[in-house]
């Protein structure tokens, strides 16, 4: 009798078990971004940016708080993600593994523990920027930079900005959200990579990218510019070398003179009756009768003269030494 009670209480309970409605699993948000995946999320962020907490999360509220942002994710039902690169292919995870309900709203999918639900998809870079026109993303280093031009570091900067910085110049490339690098050529080490890997907003302008670590957006002038060189000679002077040169003691101690319209013809002029000449950093002329420190590889001698694009004017901390054709012992 016992065991025949047992048995009906097992019926019941299947019955009962069978009765209650399995819970579904929730979906992945429909938006008009595009759906990248569900990734592992653990230790560095995927999305590293301006987290928010939120007991009502859902993915539409997580799309609207990353609007200035190229990407976004949804994460432990109630955790929401921004950032402006595409996470790793090799992070990606099943989408069963995705499987927590938005706080917000069940019927859809939050990602899970260090699991995320990532949309979003990269920022293109405008085709042209004044008289400049995109070529791509390119990688470039501390070590080994892809334009040896001057620099220009602003926390607003912009395309616009650095186009005009760089005028003068064939090239300009936008690097870390915040940095201008000017060129003359595109140096042979530098590689072209994904677009995709430009990913950070100027600071200036959250609407275009900025390069981003080591990767720099790099546009050409579609204004034939002539390639700049070294004028052999200038009013009894003669080209000689690129020359190191230091602000604390510089190799050329007579007169000096910085001009907006700097040319090697002007710097000639002015240090008439000396026995060198050297032009540094684009706008910078100095004489002298004696020549101090050593000799530099002519590529660090990378800047053009402001007022003469055509011709180069040292860099930063170099000169492009003159030297006279007969050498005064006397002092002018």
């Amino acid at each position: 009798m016992a065991s025949l009670r047992a048995a009906v209480t097992l019926v019941a309970l299947a019955a009962t078990v069978q009765a209650i409605p399995q819970q579904k699993r929730g979906a992945v948000a429909s938006l008009t971004t595009p759906y990248v995946g569900c990734f592992i999320d653990n230790g560095a962020r995927v999305l590293p940016d301006n987290l928010l907490g939120d007991d009502a999360l859902t993915a539409e509220s997580c799309a609207a708080h990353c609007s200035n942002y190229s990407y976004f994710g949804v994460e432990y039902g109630r955790e929401c993600w921004c950032g402006n690169g595409a996470p790793a292919a090799n992070l990606a995870a099943p989408e069963s593994e995705c499987n927590f309900a938005c706080a917000g709203d069940a019927s859809e999918i939050c990602g899970a523990g260090n699991r995320i639900n990532v949309w979003g998809t990269p920022l293109p870079s405008p085709e042209n920027v004044g008289d400049y026109e995109f070529v791509g993303c390119f990688t470039d280093s501390r070590d080994v930079k892809t334009f040896t031009g001057p620099v220009s570091y602003d926390s607003a900067m912009t395309l616009e900005k650095c186009a005009a910085f760089c005028g003068s110049y064939s090239f300009f490339g936008v690097e870390y959200g915040s940095q201008c690098f000017c060129g003359t050529t595109l140096e042979d080490a530098s590689e072209q990579v994904a677009q995709a890997d430009c990913s950070m907003r100027c600071g200036g302008d959250y609407g275009n990218v900025c390069g981003n670590a080591d990767r720099l957006s790099v546009y050409i002038s579609t204004d034939c510019k002539e390639d700049p060189a070294n004028v052999a000679s200038v009013a009894g002077f003669t080209y000689k070398s690129c020359w190191v040169d230091n602000s604390g003691a510089r190799v050329l101690t007579g007169k000096e003179l910085r001009d907006d319209g700097m040319t090697v013809e002007t710097c000639a002029a002015f240090c008439s009756g000396f026995n060198y000449f050297g032009v540094e950093y684009g706008r910078e002329c100095y004489c002298g009768n004696a020549l101090a420190g050593a000799a530099a590889p002519e590529t660090e001698c990378s800047y053009v003269c402001s007022g003469a694009p055509a011709e180069f004017c040292g860099a930063a901390a170099r000169l492009n030494v003159y030297s006279a054709a007969a050498i005064n012992t006397t002092a002018p």
